[in-house]
């Protein structure tokens, strides 16, 4: 009964080296995902990736942004053409990034948003939607090197 004691007041006045602990995800993603560059538009200075991971008949898709306005709603989208040549109505549309963050599960499969023909939209927040502040086409010469 001492020993667990004794131990605990060493770890407590910093004589045992502090192990940090990492919750391991349970659900890895599975392979066959795909992660895109998104490109800063209109001099945003916003860039990232989007990460597309297969669920079954789903697909999430998943939106990280450097630089982006903290505690600004931006909404994102899939539409079909490229960046280049956007068609304005979106094909799919996701949850808005916040904090440079976003993640929506899309109902069709990773095969349909890899196909070819699609780019992923982020807009500088809903009052503002013709400004466009980062993009990428679902390519695969758009894929990450990461």
């Amino acid at each position: 009964m001492k020993k667990p004691i004794a131990i605990l007041s060493l770890a407590a006045l910093g004589f045992l080296p502090a192990v940090p602990v990492v919750a391991a995800d349970p659900t890895p993603p599975p392979p066959g995902g795909k992660v895109y560059e998104l490109s800063a538009q209109n001099g945003s200075g916003q860039h990232g990736t989007v990460a597309l991971k297969p669920r079954g008949n789903k697909t999430v898709v998943e939106i990280h942004l450097i630089g982006a306005a903290t505690g600004v709603a931006e909404p994102a989208h899939i539409h079909e053409g490229t960046c280049d040549k956007l068609n304005p109505a979106p094909k799919y549309p996701l949850k808005s990034l916040v904090d440079g963050i976003s993640e929506t599960d899309v109902d069709v499969p990773i095969s349909v948003l890899t196909a070819g023909g699609l780019a992923v939209n982020v807009h500088k927040s809903a009052e503002d939607l013709k400004d466009y502040v980062a993009c990428g086409n679902l390519t695969k010469s758009s894929m990450s090197k990461m």
